[in-house]
């Protein structure tokens, strides 16, 4: 492999697929026949089969490219893909293109069209400055030297011990941690948390080496995190006492402005209060907050702030079109 590259633990890459140079490869993935170009993202637990990829896309967490050998997918240069983003077979997304978090992508997207919903449609094109194209080499480099530090890291499962998370972050040390999990995040809160098995959590914030002073999650006394949740918290997120979040959950509190062509990464923090239920499969994306006592339905995608003691199901349902 490349060494300019960085793939993380527990992904898979088969010998019919080809990557590019400063490629970043997150946790969990799975690679299947996929030719990658240079400075590409791919987020964690994405699955991508049969798929070619333009220089320096982004694919965020959870992103499906489903294509089959006699019908590829194809995915031109500089595009973004949100989080759980699908794609089904034969699908062509034009360079610069970005799709929402959430959607499904049935049919081609335009080049520098941004597309929303279940099946996605094109709701606007992009006008962007072209001040570059974007590339994860400047992270990737600081990705290797924490490793070399011995410092935690996705790059070694053995780093990322319970009991080194815990030593390294006092608030834990009543926490119910599964050591089937991936955690290199700076932890705060109060007392008996649980968190189940296949969890990835990751951010710091800015005096731990994050990009914003808000990085790193605080759950607080009695909150509960299901099986297979991402918390991407780089960011910050907040998950008040007593609150649960069902499986598969996964909150985002990274975003970034796409009338620039270099797509610069901006915080966009997440507080959900105390007593609320997050469904299965439910996607939270930043900025926002989620009021006490509110409830989000299974497989419900949330881009703006919730009223505390409602249900809501979402911008969009994840399951409301499915072969």
């Amino acid at each position: 492999m490349d060494d300019t590259n960085v793939v993380e633990v527990s992904t898979t890459i088969d010998s019919g697929s080809e990557l590019g140079r400063h490629v970043w490869i997150r946790a969990a993935s799975r690679l299947q026949n996929v030719q990658l170009g240079n400075d590409c993202f791919v987020g964690f637990k994405c699955d991508l089969k049969f798929v070619s990829i333009g220089n320096s896309s982004m694919l965020a967490t959870g992103v499906q490219c489903l294509g089959i050998a006699q019908s590829p997918i194809r995915i031109g240069a500089n595009a973004w893909l949100g989080a759980k983003v699908t794609v089904k077979a034969g699908v062509t997304i034009g360079a610069g293109a970005v799709v929402a978090a959430g959607a499904l992508v049935v049919s081609d997207i335009p080049p520098d069209a941004v597309a929303v919903g279940r099946p996605a449609r094109v709701i606007a094109y992009r006008n962007v400055v072209e001040d570059g194209s974007p590339s994860p080499e400047r992270v990737l480099a600081k990705v290797r030297e924490r490793a070399r530090q011995g410092m935690p890291s996705l790059l070694d499962r053995a780093s990322l011990s319970v009991a080194r998370l815990k030593t390294l972050n006092p608030d834990t040390q009543t926490w119910d941690i599964s050591e089937d999990t991936l955690i290199d995040a700076e932890l705060r809160g109060g007392a008996s948390v649980e968190i189940a098995r296949d969890c990835i959590l990751i951010g710091r914030s800015a005096r731990l080496g994050g990009m914003s002073q808000l990085g790193g999650i605080d759950i607080g006394t009695g909150a509960s995190l299901g099986e297979g949740i991402v918390i991407e918290a780089a960011g910050g997120v907040t998950i008040g006492d007593f609150s649960e979040l069902g499986a598969r959950v996964t909150v985002v509190t990274s975003s970034h402005d796409h009338s620039f062509r270099s797509l610069p990464w901006e915080e966009a923090p997440v507080r959900i209060g105390s007593r609320c239920v997050i469904g299965e499969g439910a996607i939270i994306v930043g900025p926002l907050s989620i009021g006490d006592g509110a409830v989000i339905k299974p497989y419900s995608v949330v881009i703006r702030d919730v009223l505390e003691n409602t249900v809501v199901n979402g911008v969009v349902q994840l399951m409301e079109i499915q072969e």
